[in-house]
C-alpha cells in the first residue's frame, strides 16, 4: 500500500511550476505522483500545446496514448494537430478485446504486472501511418516499451514517443535505441527516505545521465590507453 507523505515536489512543465504530492513506496523509496486527470483543464492546454509543438515537425499522422493517463494527453496532443482520431491501448480485457494484440507490461505504480492491449479494429489506422505514441510519465520505461512493441506489430512508423514527464533515468536502459525518440515536458527523480524525510536520489536527478556519460567518455579512451600499454608490455 502507498503512503502519501506531508511532502510535496515541484516541478517545472513547459516552463510552470506545479506542486505535486510525494507518495511513499515503502520504507526507503519515495515518487512525486502527477496524476493528470486531477491536473485540470489549463494544464491540459499547456502539455497538449507544448508537445503538439515539439513533435509537429515530425508530422504524425496519428497519436497513440496508453490506458488510463495517457489517454488525456492523446486527446490534447491529438487535438492541437489537427488530427481527428487517436487510438487507446487498453489495459482492461473487455469483450471486443478477445483477440487484441497483447504487450505484458509492468509500472512503478502498480503491484502486479499489466498487458497493453490493441483492438485489431485499429490496425488500419496504425499500419503504414507515421505515428506518435505519448504517455503521461516515464519512469521505468516499461510502458511505453511496450506500447511501442504493440504499434510496431501493427506496422506502423513511430516518429516520436512524448511524455509530460520522465522520472529516474532506468526508462534510458530499457528502451535501448529507442529512448532516443523520447521527449519530455518536465523531469523528477526519485526520492529515499532519509529518517523519515523523502529526499531526491541524485543518481535519478535531470543532469545525472549526461554527468554520468560524460565521465564514461572521458575515462573510455583513458581504460583503452591503459589497456594497450599492458597488452604492449609497458
Amino acid at each position: 500500500m502507498y503512503l502519501e507523505t506531508p511532502q510535496t515536489y515541484q516541478i517545472k512543465i513547459a516552463g510552470e511550476n506545479f506542486n505535486v504530492p510525494i507518495i511513499q513506496l515503502n520504507a526507503r523509496r519515495a515518487i512525486a505522483l502527477l496524476m493528470v486527470i486531477d491536473m485540470g483543464i489549463r494544464f491540459g492546454d499547456i502539455v497538449g500545446d507544448a508537445l503538439a509543438h515539439h513533435f509537429a515537425q515530425a508530422r504524425p499522422d496519428i497519436v497513440v496514448g496508453s490506458a488510463t493517463l495517457g489517454v488525456p494527453v492523446a486527446i490534447e496532443v491529438s487535438r492541437r494537430l489537427g488530427i481527428d482520431k487517436y487510438v487507446v491501448l487498453q489495459k482492461s480485457p473487455k469483450f471486443h478485446l478477445a483477440d487484441a494484440l497483447v504487450e505484458d507490461v509492468r509500472s512503478i505504480t502498480t503491484a502486479v504486472p499489466q498487458r497493453l492491449l490493441l483492438d485489431r479494429r485499429s490496425i488500419a489506422l496504425l499500419q503504414g501511418r507515421r505515428v506518435l505514441v505519448v504517455d503521461d510519465v516515464i519512469a521505468t520505461g516499461s510502458s511505453m516499451a511496450a506500447a511501442i512493441r504493440l504499434v510496431r506489430r501493427a506496422g506502423a512508423n513511430i516518429v516520436g514517443a512524448g511524455a509530460i514527464l520522465t522520472e529516474g533515468h532506468a526508462w534510458r536502459t530499457l528502451l535501448g535505441d529507442d529512448a532516443k525518440l523520447v521527449t519530455s515536458l518536465g523531469h523528477i527523480p526519485q526520492f529515499d527516505i532519509i529518517d523519515g524525510v523523502a529526499t531526491p536520489d541524485i543518481t535519478t536527478e535531470k543532469d545525472a545521465w549526461t554527468d554520468a556519460q560524460a565521465l564514461l567518455t572521458k575515462r573510455l579512451p583513458q581504460a583503452r590507453s591503459a589497456a594497450a600499454k599492458s597488452a604492449a608490455g609497458v
